[in-house]
């Protein structure tokens, strides 16, 4: 009878008296590389590294051009085993119990699940169409439906708003029933209609994940959501989850994190993975906590974009955010001890083919020596290989054509911290004064454009104004409010209303007072809807009005008729507005300005569009207007030949003519 311990052996023996053999082949030229790692090897044999974020973040994104040497320059074959780290995901499909039923039993529901399997099970996920609800639950398990076993104490479940968590651990058990007990000593029944159940993973768990350097480098503060720059130690990881930290007490949050990509010459964000984090209180238990995002994913750049959806709750403050990837493990068959290096870094090459993946198994199965590579090293002497169809893209340019600017009515400096790639946030007075499709935007240095690129993000700022109650004398059953807005032009998307009355239900209309060409006076309806409250649990103080992009002047009225009711009171209203940024690249801080509020000006055509992949996912500095949001109006006489001397002198040569005729003319008569 065979050995199958001797066979796998002799197999690795076979192999690695082959790679013996056949290591002298063609030698690489290291040069041609752009980076490169150092490890060294104790003695022959099969031998095991870990890639760190590092080596990901030199090479290509699937680590096609990854070589490896010895000290001779020969080239070594190597395996790559990136399989293990998504061989845990795999498993059957969720599906519906096999019967159910919900039940009161005094303070408490319960909720008894028919499984209909004897496989393992890994959750279930609660259904129920109630919007609002935070409740205990607590889960056991039976083989028979009459003996119940726990496990654990009650955990919460919830929906609020736009986060939830339905999902309950079964821990991979058996169970032929599963009881869910919800308390309803508190608050009120809520209907549950059914459950999915997970089964749990069809193969063994992957590797424990290893951790990935992350940090927040940006914060920013948009109309109901928090948006966190993290930056990551490396690109092109096998990315696994990702944490945030907080010391907040109490709060339920919905987050999505996103990368940035370009579609044609147009920055957009492509979410990745989202899911719920909160910090809760069940009665007579300590705050159970979950703030961690899985995720599963290969990022293209080393920024992610996470958004923190508040609502209407006070932003979180997050104290820091961690990282984890899966785990990659480069597997090679040394011929001898002694130094290797990892070269990386070269988009020239393809992908290499070595007849090591037929033994694919039987290295994955023994055992490997592991070795540690050193940190990323440029290559002394580079030069990259010189071929047809293998140049770099170009850099990002920074001159564009020449601008005579005298038709723009308003220009302001831009200051800059630093020099790179730039990001110039349109404050409410640029917004409001530029056209409707930006296409007169301009930057400018010296004379010379600076090419940009538009970005507008799905993504609001919001203004807190107060509304003024104007009664009206004619309609003492109606109430007016008069909203005064920042600027004229601006373009609202839309109006958040708050009132703290308990009860009521009315019908709201929103406008602006307009004047016709023919002097009559008019109102010009912007927004009109329902707007109902009552006094439950989870029903907002907030109402939601939609606006048409821009409104044509400084004020917005909001009326509603109370009929026989008494008049509610009306908070503060939030006006929110969108997020419009330019995106530019400089090699100098200083001397830049914005030009806008020319109507006649066709879009500007850069061929910054043939790197806006570059630009619009690399790493960002923030540009901004100059501080008291005032722009300096130039005269449309200003830019004409003469220039203000000129038009000055005309209207004093006019002032004394009049002076003239009127003295040539007769004297009326004496009365």
């Amino acid at each position: 009878m065979k050995n199958p311990l001797l066979s796998h052996r002799n197999r690795l023996s076979l192999l690695l008296a082959l790679c013996t053999a056949t290591t002298g082949g063609a030698a690489l030229t290291p040069t041609e590389w752009l980076h490169r790692q150092s490890l060294n090897v104790a003695a022959p044999g099969l031998t095991k590294l870990t890639l760190p974020a590092s080596t990901f973040d030199s090479a290509q994104p699937a680590l096609s051009d990854l070589r490896l040497v010895n000290a001779q320059g020969q080239e070594v074959p190597y395996l790559l085993d990136r399989d293990l780290s998504v061989r845990g995901f795999e498993r059957a499909p969720a599906f519906s119990p096999k019967s159910f039923r919900s039940a009161p039993n005094g303070d408490t529901t319960q909720l008894v699940f028919e499984t209909g399997t004897t496989d393992p099970l890994d959750a279930l996920d609660l259904e129920t169409s109630v919007p609002f609800f935070l409740k205990a639950a607590h889960v056991e398990f039976s083989p028979d439906g009459t003996a119940w076993q726990s496990l654990g104490s009650a955990v919460p479940v919830f929906r609020q708003f736009g986060a939830e968590q339905l999902r309950l651990s079964l821990n991979r058990q058996k169970a032929a029933y599963v009881r869910v007990t919800l308390d309803d000593f508190r608050s009120r029944q809520v209907a549950f209609t059914g459950a999915k159940l997970l089964p749990a993973p069809t193969r063994a768990a992957p590797p424990p994940l290893i951790p990935l350097g992350a940090r927040v480098t940006r914060r920013d503060e948009f109309a109901g959501e928090t948006v966190l720059t993290v930056t990551l130690d490396g690109r092109h990881v096998l990315l696994a989850g990702l944490t945030l930290d907080t010391k907040d007490p109490l709060f339920m949050r919905r987050v999505t994190v996103a990368i940035r990509e370009v579609q044609g010459a147009v920055s957009a964000e492509r979410t990745i993975g989202s899911g719920t984090i909160y910090r809760v209180a069940l009665d007579g238990a300590p705050a159970r906590a979950q703030l961690e995002l899985p995720l599963d994913f290969t990022p293209p750049s080393r920024e992610l974009l996470v958004h923190i959806h508040n609502g209407d709750s006070p932003p979180l403050t997050p104290d820091g955010v961690s990282a984890s990837q899966h785990p990659v493990n480069l597997l090679f068959l040394a011929p001898a001890a002694g130094a290797f290096t990892l070269l990386s870094g070269n988009p020239q090459v393809a992908a290499p083919r070595y007849d090591l993946a037929a033994f694919a198994g039987e290295m994955r199965g023994a055992g490997a020596a592991t070795v540690v590579v050193g940190n990323v090293e440029a290559m002394p002497d580079y030069h990259p290989r010189e071929s047809l169809g293998t140049a770099p893209l170009p850099d990002v340019p920074l001159l564009g054509a020449p601008l005579d600017a005298k038709d723009w009515l308003y220009r302001r400096p831009i200051q800059l911290a630093h020099a790179g790639v730039q990001e110039l946030e349109l404050d409410p007075e640029a917004l409001a004064r530029s056209r409707p499709d930006y296409a007169d935007l301009r930057l400018l240095r010296d004379g010379n454009q600076i090419p940009y690129v538009l970005e507008q993000p799905a993504l609001s700022r919001a203004l807190t104004l107060a509304p003024v109650i104007t009664p009206d004398a004619k309609r003492p059953a109606v109430s007016v409010w008069r909203l005064a807005l920042p600027q004229t032009g601006l373009p609202l998307r839309r109006l958040v209303l708050t009132s703290t009355t308990p009860l009521f239900q009315r019908q709201f209309r929103l406008y602006e007072k307009l004047t016709s060409t023919d002097g009559r006076a008019y109102e010009n309806t912007l927004s009109a809807g329902a707007w109902s409250r009552t006094p439950e649990p989870g029903v907002p103080e907030t109402r939601v009005f939609d606006l048409p992009d821009r409104q044509h002047t400084d004020t917005i009225w909001i009326e509603t008729d109370n009929g026989d009711n008494p008049a509610i009171a009306l908070g503060a209203v939030q006006t929110v507005y969108p997020v419009v940024r330019l995106v530019f690249k400089t090699a100098e801080t200083d001397g830049f300005a914005l030009a806008y509020g020319q109507q006649a000006a066709n879009a500007p055509r850069y061929d910054l569009s043939l790197v806006a992949v570059k630009l619009l996912t690399s790493s960002r500095n923030v540009a901004q207007l100059t501080a008291g949001g005032q722009a300096t109006a130039k005269s449309s006489f200003a830019g004409m030949n003469g220039g203000y001397v000129f038009w000055g002198a005309l209207a004093l040569v006019v002032i004394v003519l009049l002076v003239v005729v009127a003295k040539l003319l007769p004297k009326p008569p004496a009365v």
